[in-house]
């Protein structure tokens, strides 16, 4: 008897030892404490994980599709009669790593900066100089890429 204590023993030892992301929960973003908001022409993307494994290091992206609007300013701070103008849409993010406290979530916010002129190929004649007019996020989504976790956020900001 004493024997299949120490073995039952022995097995509950290592399956701890070897499965300590069993214990943690299901990662997962909190819905009503993961937003997005403007800032300037950039988007703040603030969220908050739970299910995570107390002290992981986690990495998570914020992505967005940006449609900016750019046109060729004179020296004047005027835009021409005939403009040189283009709308552009492009895919940007941003990411960090974040520590789970001991609760086992993370928190936090990641800014996106729009494209600029140059990133996208946008150039204007000698004399003038390439601006962003306008710019609005949509398809906004955030992910741990660590433990898999995903959210979309609806809306245009």
């Amino acid at each position: 008897m004493r024997h299949i204590r120490i073995a039952f023993l022995a097995v509950l030892v290592m399956i701890g030892l070897t499965t300590p992301a069993a214990f943690a929960g299901s990662p997962h973003f909190i819905k009503n404490a993961t937003f997005a908001a403007r800032s300037g022409d950039n988007l703040v993307v603030s969220f908050k994980e739970a299910g995570l494994e107390s002290g992981s290091v986690e990495t998570v992206k914020a992505s967005a599709l940006a449609t900016a609007v750019f046109e060729c300013v004179n020296g004047g701070n005027n835009v021409p009669s005939d403009p040189k103008k283009t709308t552009i849409s492009s895919d940007v993010s941003a990411s960090g790593q974040f520590s789970a406290d001991k609760n086992g979530n993370i928190q936090g916010s990641l800014t996106i900066n729009p494209p600029s002129a140059a990133s996208v190929g946008f150039s204007c004649p000698p004399g003038q100089t390439a601006t962003r007019t306008s710019v609005s996020y949509s398809r906004v989504s955030i992910e741990d890429l660590t433990s898999g976790a995903k959210l979309d956020i609806n809306g245009t900001f």
